[in-house]
């Protein structure tokens, strides 16, 4: 599986042999080829750039900690922290904690920066409401920051270009 990046793709955007009665703003795509995959979210804007979502974190308040420890059924922050240090994972996942450490900070302020993106990647995703089992697989191909074209490279499972929507074109040219 391994790290991947999330991609959204803004409404405005076309996609080529995608359906025209769906939203590509629907579906979750990811990429793997915008540098090393981080967990990170970008997205594609109606007018062509791409943008990095950057977050900046500031630690929780007393309060928004005493919030989070009440929401998991304890006293007190120390206690919720100390019961996720010493507890056992399945005594963690029966609290609904999961196995991530309390965290004491919370995200402050999102920004998203645009990446100036020159070169290409590939993003992928599917929809079974849309389509089922069936995986879209573009390259976005950008100059300088501006999208040049988005194409259509076929499904993901080893489709051919022309098993879906042979009709549409396979490539979508922006300027």
């Amino acid at each position: 599986m391994g790290l991947y990046d999330d991609v959204l793709v803004a409404d405005g955007i076309r996609l080529p042999k995608f359906p025209a009665n769906a939203s590509p703003s629907d579906i979750e795509w990811q990429t793997k080829d915008i540098g090393r995959p981080a967990m990170q979210a970008y997205k594609l804007t109606a007018d062509g750039r791409l943008l990095r979502r950057e977050r900046e974190f500031r630690e929780k308040t007393a309060e928004e900690k005493q919030t989070a420890a009440a929401d998991h059924g304890f006293d007190s922050w120390d206690e919720y922290v100390s019961f996720c240090e010493d507890a056992a994972p399945d005594e963690r996942i029966q609290r609904g904690i999961g196995l991530g450490a309390p965290n004491a900070q919370v995200v402050d302020e999102e920004l998203w920066l645009d990446h100036n993106m020159h070169g290409s990647f590939e993003f992928h995703g599917r929809s079974d409401d849309i389509e089922d089992e069936f995986y879209w697989s573009y390259e976005a191909r950008f100059t300088r920051g501006e999208l040049d074209a988005i194409v259509f490279l076929g499904e993901r499972g080893g489709g051919s270009l022309d098993d879906y929507r042979p009709e549409a074109p396979v490539r979508v040219e922006f300027s």
